[in-house]
């Protein structure tokens, strides 16, 4: 179940929110296929892909409920990293595409990297954010890594094991998955089943949601 933030409050239950980085990719019509079968919605933070399958996928996951959020057309932390300039010039084009491919700009946005990488000069980070803030899109950040971009690859069920451990005693999980990973992919369904068995419903990040900056914590 899919819960907007007056119904997460009145609830009073524990949330996930699964998030995944990066795509569209070969295993996004996979993870939507799981996603459908559990009944839950998540929320992708996408990169610029202009392929027809890409195009596609924009619209497969709008067109299913999920949500869209910009994540810089490239992931080219010397472009985006450099200057403010080189950073806008790239969440502008990402921005655009998805304009004409859903009809919509998204509102979300996560940084590469987190917004706490060591790879973005306090000052670039700071200007950053303050455009971010002038045109009231919202950065996310996680409060769950599921490690399933790390070398040497993880098996799912290391994944799924961290995931769960992680999770335990919260009440609010934001989770980071990659699009691109086999590994967490196949263990979606483990995650998913297990976060169910201690208790959790599923959300998706909006503007007005729970959410987790590095630097400021709960939001």
């Amino acid at each position: 179940m899919n819960l907007d933030r007056r119904e997460e409050w009145s609830w009073r239950k524990k949330l996930a929110y699964l998030t995944f980085d990066d795509g569209p990719s070969k295993n996004t019509n996979q993870i939507l296929r799981i996603l459908r079968r559990y009944r839950i919605k998540g929320t992708f933070f996408v990169l610029g892909k202009e392929t027809p399958y890409g195009l596609s996928m924009y619209r497969k996951i709008i067109r299913q409920g999920h949500v869209l959020g910009n994540h810089t057309f490239s992931h080219d932390y010397a472009k985006i990293y450099s200057n403010k300039e080189g950073f806008l010039q790239d969440f502008d084009r990402l921005e655009q595409l998805l304009i004409r491919s859903v009809g919509f700009r998204p509102r979300l946005f996560r940084f590469p990297g987190g917004s706490n990488t060591r790879l973005i000069p306090a000052k670039v980070i700071r200007s950053i954010k303050a455009e971010l803030r002038s045109r009231k899109y919202r950065y996310c950040d996680w409060t769950i890594d599921s490690l399933d971009s790390r070398l040497p690859r993880l098996s799912p069920s290391q994944i799924s094991a961290n995931v769960l451990n992680e999770s335990r005693g919260k009440s609010r999980c934001i989770i980071l998955f990659h699009d691109f990973a086999d590994n967490s992919t196949a263990a979606l369904p483990v995650i998913i089943k297990g976060l169910r068995a201690q208790g959790f419903r599923f959300g998706v990040l909006s503007l007005q949601s729970y959410n987790y900056q590095f630097a400021e914590g709960q939001k």
